[in-house]
């Protein structure tokens, strides 16, 4: 075991996959991008499984997106994985812990659950408290709540610990470990806020005796290092906030539809027309009508009102299954002890905010779904057990709140394949593949237009999962600069942690991914899978902080969803 030490870096390496994390960080130090310092990392359990790294990585000038010497190969070696991916993901148990089940032929799903938390105590901002165990009462009952959920299902899950705070104590370390199940590895990196120097918009310095700085923005940066180092190790990575409860349930979900979608676009691929069509047969199938199409009236190269219109192999590249993030409605965020839920914000008044929705009468919620259909699960996201201080126990499907979009910004649309109806989240209109707006026929009025990149709208979802070959896409062809390290060519104005890509939520938001990526997330209006869709955020503090008139239960946002859906479909008679 060595110890390397610069400065205030100083870094405990076991496996060789740590030295290529000091490796990267200092080809950044010395390349301009005085970003990537790297603090304290630990690696605990002596079943530790991160030690083998492919070493084939060509970061050199001309080809510094490629994790490969031929991308091709690489290409070809990962194409089928998500397949593979689900098939190790939905296995059942009696299958996975029969004997020889742990063999090299059937190996289990292996997961790495990044997580990436900037603070050990609650510093009393954003509805926090001053000096709350953050770390043992929020971020660790949750992280535990997912893992134990992936490992009841047989897969192989390993946890890295990204820390804005410059210590861990061993007795805090031992906490974690002891809370999570037997034979899960956790790596730790504390004090991994980055270095750099603030410059202005031109990426000229502000000052000329300017010295260097810490980035606290810069955290959310950090776990891409990590995927970089760990790429060959795993079959799949969830990299989130720390106050994000990720289960098992979010992870088949998004690799089914991952996988639909990827089936769809093999069939367009193979198709004599380029093109796969919703099946005739499929349920709300009508005759397409219209004589006049909509044109854009941005940048995008269709229209509003694409309802169940064919779609080639490179518009179903750019699909992405989507997550929003979701709050349990909670009575002790009240003013009035005595009447707890009556006087809850969102609950008061005349006009109680959560039953005055916005374009509550531009676009009523349609409920008839909940007979036809089935009604929203709230114990998929959000059913903790009880006695937690920051999430209540035993939800309500009324209970859950959307606060970071509204109808105005979604549009739905029949997909091919077994992909289905599903809403289309916001994106930049030169990306846009096509859904019926919610505002078509100008429902929000003549003056409105389709929402694009507005960041209330957006829907941020405080991170992301992905497959290995999902993440190589990323990286080689869909992200200008690429997804990984190092971040310093002119797609990043040769400095990522600067105004225009230095964001919290470009990093872990989905701002690159759903904006210059061109990913167009869709979540199913099957309420079955809509539900597995929805992410705790289990701070559940926005209900408190946030303007009132920003939400609306997810129940009732769906019901909307169906009512565009009703839309779409008359559309179609002409």
């Amino acid at each position: 075991m060595t110890m390397i030490m610069m400065k205030r870096i100083f870094l405990l390496v076991a496996p060789m996959a740590v030295a290529t994390s000091l490796f990267l960080a200092v080809h950044h130090h010395f390349n301009g991008e005085k970003a990537a310092a790297l603090g304290e990392i630990y690696i605990y359990t002596s079943d530790w499984r991160g030690r083998h790294r492919h070493g084939g990585g060509n970061t050199n000038t001309n080809e510094r997106r490629r994790l490969f010497e031929s991308s091709t190969a690489s290409h070809q070696q990962h194409q089928h994985d998500i397949e593979h991916a689900l098939s190790l993901a939905s296995r059942s148990i009696a299958d996975i812990f029969t004997e020889g089940g742990h063999d090299d032929d059937l190996p289990p799903l292996r997961v790495l659950f990044i997580v990436t938390t900037l603070t050990e105590y609650d510093k009393g901002t954003r509805g926090t408290t001053v000096g709350a165990d953050r770390l043992k009462d929020l971020v660790l009952p949750i992280l535990v709540d997912g893992v134990t959920s992936m490992v009841q299902r047989g897969w192989h899950v390993d946890v890295y610990l990204i820390c804005g705070f410059e210590t861990l104590a061993e007795a805090r370390r031992q906490m974690i470990l002891d809370a999570l199940p037997h034979g899960v590895g956790l790596e730790v990196w504390t004090d991994a806020i980055p270095f750099y120097y603030a410059k202005k918009f031109n990426q000229q310095l502000k000052r000329p005796d300017q010295s260097i700085e810490l980035a606290s923005h810069g955290l959310s940066r950090q776990h891409r290092f990590v995927v970089r180092d760990k790429i060959m190790d795993y079959d799949f990575f969830v990299a989130f906030e720390d106050d994000m409860r990720i289960t098992a349930d979010h992870v088949l979900n998004f690799l089914e539809m991952s996988a639909e979608i990827d089936r769809a676009r093999r069939d367009a691929d193979q198709s004599s027309d380029g093109f796969i069509h919703v099946d005739k047969e499929d349920e709300d199938v009508i005759e397409d009508l219209r004589s006049v199409r909509g044109r854009s009236t941005d940048g995008a190269k269709v229209g509003n009102d694409v309802v169940q219109d064919p779609m080639t192999a490179d518009e179903l590249r750019k699909l992405w299954p989507g997550f929003v993030r979701v709050e349990v409605l909670d009575a002790q965020f009240a003013n009035d002890k005595e009447d707890e839920k009556s006087s809850h914000q969102l609950l008061v008044g005349e006009q109680p905010p959560l039953d005055n929705y916005k374009w509550m009468n531009d676009v009523p919620a349609s409920m008839e779904y909940e007979q036809q259909y089935g009604t929203i699960d709230p114990n998929i996201c959000c059913g903790v057990p009880p006695g937690r201080a920051r999430t209540p126990s035993n939800p309500k499907k009324d209970d859950l709140l959307l606060w970071e979009t509204d109808i105005s910004a979604m549009g739905v649309r029949h997909y091919p394949g077994n992909i289905g109806w599903a809403a289309a989240m916001t994106v930049q209109d030169i990306a846009d593949v096509g859904s019926y707006w919610s505002g078509e026929g100008h429902g929000f009025g003549v003056n409105m237009t389709r929402p694009r990149r507005v960041d209330s709208l957006l829907g941020q979802q405080a991170g992301w999962m992905a497959t290995r070959s999902q993440i190589l896409y990323f990286h080689e062809y869909a992200c200008p600069g690429g997804f990984l390290p190092p971040f310093d060519g002119k797609d990043w104005v040769y400095d990522s942690l600067q105004t225009r890509n230095g964001a919290v939520e470009f990093w872990s938001g989905g701002y690159q991914l759903f904006g210059t990526c061109s990913f167009n997330r869709i979540l199913s209006l099957d309420p079955n899978r809509f539900s597995r869709q929805l992410l705790y955020h289990a701070s559940n503090n926005k209900q408190r902080t946030a303007k009132t008139g920003k939400f609306v239960r997810f129940s009732t946002f769906l019901g909307q969803l169906y009512t565009v859906k009703e839309r779409a479909l008359r559309s179609l008679s002409g």
